[in-house]
Formats: structure tokens, sequence, C-alpha cells
């Protein structure tokens, strides 16, 4: 394939960095051809005025040589890290010991390796590698060969709508990107000459992508004409992503059960705007079909909604789901699951309660005791959820031998210990005999082997000293939602010593950095959890110029 060449000097950029960068050079030894550029310069440069550098080649590269106009090639260059650092990874070089060596070598391979600019473009948009993959073509290489493509990007650009915000336009709704001449243009004027200004016309574009290709465009004016465009503007969200056709109907719903009175349903939504926007408004749907099962007259289920507008209906719905599967579990009767939740869903949604096995564990009580508790009070249920210590029900017997050193003794000498061992065994594994076993047997509860649950509390006694509801949501966090197995418990099991509130903000900043591209992928817990703020601010935090910043932000939510 040949290279096609721009008649402006590709080298004027070079001379320029040559002249500031490298007046002098100090004579320099072998260096190993098969080495990286990356790893001959990370001694010689530092690795962010590589990373800058590599910008400048590359901007000159798509300016000077492939002629893209000036505000595609600065995006391709600045806004493609990932990108930047693969090609770095691919050079090789004998002497990138500065600046301009660095230039030059990116320029020589770019000159007899074009790349596959879709690549970078995608990414300057917002778009992960796994996500625009798919959509690299297989037939082009070059942005110019794609007729429409940046001629509607500029259509974008120009009507105010950022790259980032693109990326996901891209996602939803790709064939707008392929429009021929004008046809873009005219289908944003049309939304205007519906009566809608240009910041709502930008919003809707960004929230709801396929309002442009004419497919929602009638459930979106109708939803429009009830609430309002100003309520539509204020409570969108461009992270969102909306179907109109699922809003419609949810406040046709919505409607229904209010006996048509039009003012009654804009007071509901207007204090919980999330009954019509979360999931465009399935969940709605699903809570009013989960409470009909449960028994509730349609006259009841405005009273069942989320009494809160921060609450969200999808929480809402896992939480009620949780509660009915306990109490399925417990073997209560189906009549007397609906009468709990016909009179007590608006604060059931509200929390989530403990597993069932930590309820038999901790409540020292069977199945019928816990039915029989909950049809006589309810409200016991406030008692077990996440987050609070679970205490024995009352008028059952409890062994007043718990915290005797004999029991501890034997839970120890069970672990595995040695009677030589003993004296510091006891040191090392605070609390009562019971309240060890208790946990020990919560640890085993979550699927670990016995071996594995020994293995665990030997290396680190501390797990141990926590309660188990503590251990439960700790676990919870771990495992299922950021998605690390179980063994990585065993092999690190002094992760659990840390508190939640820590490993919340160390994952989120950790996340929002490999978002970036300034972290790799999935590290290991302990690479996370184990230094001190300060090291870890100057390990990870400061890869990017506004770490910091959000660092800040996530400590003080978190101890809100």
């Amino acid at each position: 394939m040949s290279l096609i060449r721009n008649p402006r000097s590709p080298t004027s950029l070079l001379n320029w960095v040559s002249h500031k960068v490298s007046t002098f050079k100090k004579p320099q030894p072998p260096i190993n051809p098969r080495r990286s550029l990356s790893s001959t310069t990370t001694s010689k440069l530092p690795r962010n005025e590589i990373r800058r550098l590599t910008q400048l080649a590359m901007f000159d590269y798509f300016y000077n040589n492939r002629g893209l106009q000036f505000l595609i090639a600065e995006s391709l260059s600045k806004n493609a890290p990932l990108f930047n650092d693969t090609l770095l990874n691919k050079l090789h070089n004998d002497s990138a010991s500065c600046g301009d060596d660095v230039i030059r070598s990116i320029t020589k391979f770019l000159l007899y390796h074009p790349v596959n600019e879709f690549e970078p473009f995608f990414e300057s948009l917002g778009l992960k590698p796994s996500e625009f993959s798919p959509l690299v073509p297989c037939d082009k290489m070059f942005l110019n060969e794609d007729a429409f493509l940046l001629e509607n990007y500029h259509v974008f650009w120009n009507y105010g709508i950022g790259r980032e915000k693109m990326g996901k336009i891209f996602k939803e709704a790709r064939e707008v990107f392929g429009y021929e001449s004008g046809v873009l243009a005219s289908k944003i004027e049309s939304l205007e000459r519906l009566g809608f200004g240009k910041v709502f016309v930008s919003k809707l574009i960004v929230c709801t992508p396929r309002v442009l290709t004419g497919e929602t465009i009638l459930e979106m004016v109708s939803v429009v004409d009830t609430v309002g465009s100003d309520w539509v503007l204020e409570n969108l969200s461009e992270g969102g992503s909306y179907d109109w056709r699922c809003i419609h109907r949810c406040l046709a719903f919505l409607r229904e059960l209010c006996g048509g009175d039009e003012s009654e349903v804009l007071e509901l939504i207007k204090n919980r705007p999330g009954l019509v926007l979360e999931e465009s408004g399935e969940w709605t749907m699903i809570l009013a079909g989960f409470q009909t099962k449960l028994g509730c007259s349609r006259s009841e289920l405005v009273m069942r909604l989320p009494p809160q507008s921060s609450q969200e209906v999808g929480k809402c719905v896992s939480n009620l789901r949780h509660c009915f599967l306990f109490l399925r579990g417990i073997k209560m009767e189906a009549y007397e699951i609906g009468k709990v939740f016909r009179n007590h869903s608006h604060w059931l949604g509200e929390s989530r309660l403990k597993h069932t096995s930590t309820f038999l564990n901790n409540l020292k009580g069977g199945k019928k005791r816990l039915c029989q508790v909950i049809q006589e009070n309810p409200e016991e249920m406030k008692k077990w959820t996440m987050g609070l210590r679970v205490t024995p029900l009352p008028g059952t017997d409890v062994v007043d031998v718990v915290g005797s050193k004999a029991m501890k003794t034997q839970f120890l000498l069970e672990l595995g210990y040695e009677e030589k061992e003993m004296e510091k065994a006891l040191r090392c594994f605070r609390g009562r005999g019971s309240e060890l076993k208790e946990r020990f047997e919560f640890l085993k509860s979550l699927g670990l082997s016995e071996g594995e649950a020994k293995e665990m509390v030997k290396a680190s006694p501390d797990v141990l000293t926590q309660a188990s509801d503590v251990l439960e949501a700790k676990v919870d966090y771990l495992v299922n939602e950021l998605g690390y197995p179980l063994s990585t418990l065993v092999a690190f099991p002094s992760c659990l010593k840390y508190t939640l509130e820590r490993m919340k903000v160390r994952f989120a900043m950790y996340n929002w950095l490999q978002e970036r591209g300034k972290a790799d992928a999935k590290l290991a817990i302990s690479t996370i959890l184990v230094y001190s703020d300060k090291s870890f601010v100057k390990r990870f935090v400061n890869r990017h110029p506004d770490g910091a910043k959000y660092f800040e932000e996530l400590k003080k939510s978190a101890s809100l």
C-alpha cells in the first residue's frame, strides 16, 4: 500500500524539537537494538515527556503528512493515549536518548508503516478498545476513505456537541455518521422546528441519539408535551441512555393508576423523576408487576412506589426481591408474605436484609421461630439490615460459656494449632470462642473449603476479629461487585482487615484511572489496598492531572 504524502514539509516539527530539546548530545553507550523505545528512553526522559513528544510526532503525521484538518489531527494525537502507548511499544531504536530521537523514530516508523486511523479516532471519542474494536471497518485504513464520517463529525462539533459525547452517539446510533451531505444538519433543524431550543436539542441528541433516525420522534414529542421541555432538560442525564417508547408506556401506565388525572401524574414524577427515567421506566413496570403478584390492588400501587426521589427504583426492586427470597427461605406461607409486603413494602425497599445463613447463626433461632417473630411484628426486620449488628432473639436459650478460655482453646486446636503454640495463638485470636467459631463458619458458608478457611485465618487472624455482617459486606463488595474470585481472599486474606470505606475509595480511584488509560488492567487487591494514602497518591493518583482532586472528592463522599 503506498503512503499518501502532503506537500507540506514533514520535518518542520522535527527540526523545531531538535533545536529546542537537543542542542548538545553527550556520547551515548551502545544500546541493545532489540529493546523497545519505551525501555531505552525511560532512564533518559520521564515517561510523561515521552508521551508529550509522541503526541507532537502524531500531530505532525496526521496534519502534515496525512493532511487531516487541524481539529481532527490535534484530537487524534492528544486524546488517544492507549493508541500512542501501543505505538511506542512497537518501535525499536538504538539511540533514543532525548526528545529528537523519540520524534525521529516515530516519524520514520509512520512514513513506512501507516496506521489505521479509525482506532485513534474512536479512542479520541471516549470509546474503550473493547467498545470500538467491532466498529473498526475491515476494508478501510484512512479516515478520508469514509466520505461522510468527518463531515458529520464537524456537524456535531459545530452544533456544540463535544467529542466524548459523540462517542456515545456513535455507539447507540452509528448510522447517523454515515448520513450523506446535509442530511444530519436537516434532521437537527427538524428537531428545532418542533419548537425546541438549541440547548434542549443538543442534550436530547446526546441522551437519545436514535431521535436522529426518526424511530421515536412521536413518543418523544408526546412525553415532552406532557411533562414539559424544562423538566426533561433538567432530569435527563447525558451519561444515561433512554428509550422514548418505554418512557411513553410507563407514563401512560402511571396516568392509568392516577385515574387519568394529569396533574396527579405530574406531581408524582416531579418529585420522583426516576419512576419514568430510570431504565426508561422499566424498573417501575417490574415493581408494579411484583407488587400485583403479592396481592396489591391497582389503587394501592401508587402508594407502593418508592417514596423518596433519591431512592433508585432498581435498588428498591432488588431489596424487595431479596426480602421475598428470605421469607421464602424461612418457609413463610405465601399469604403471610403478601400481608407483610402490602403493609410494609415502603421501608422494605429502602434497605437490604442480611443473608438467611447470617440470620440463623446470629439470631439463635430456627426458621419457625423467625416466622413467628416477623408475623407478630414485621418491623423487627429493620434491625436485620446490612451494616447493623444482629442480636439474638428474645426468649432464646443462650449458653453463658461463650467467652470461656476453654471454648477458645478448643477452637484453636481444631484449626491445627499445637499445645506449644497455644499461648501465642490465644493472643493473636482476639474474641470469645463462640464468636470466632461463628465467623469461621461464615467463611465456610461463602463456598470455601474447611482447609481454605483454616489457611486464611491462620495467615491473618485479624479476619476473625470482625463481626460476621462486616465480613459479609466486605466479601460481597470484593466478590460480587468487583468480580474478584474467592481464591483471591485465600491468597491475600489480610485484605479483609481494611475498612469497607477504604476499599470503595481505592477501587473507585483505580477504575477512574483505568478508564483514562493511566492504570494497568485488573491489578491484585494487595497492590491497591496495602499502600498508605501518601504512597497511594504518589504511585497512582498523581498519574492523572485531575487525580488528586477526584481522590479528595471520593474520600469526602465516603465519609458522609
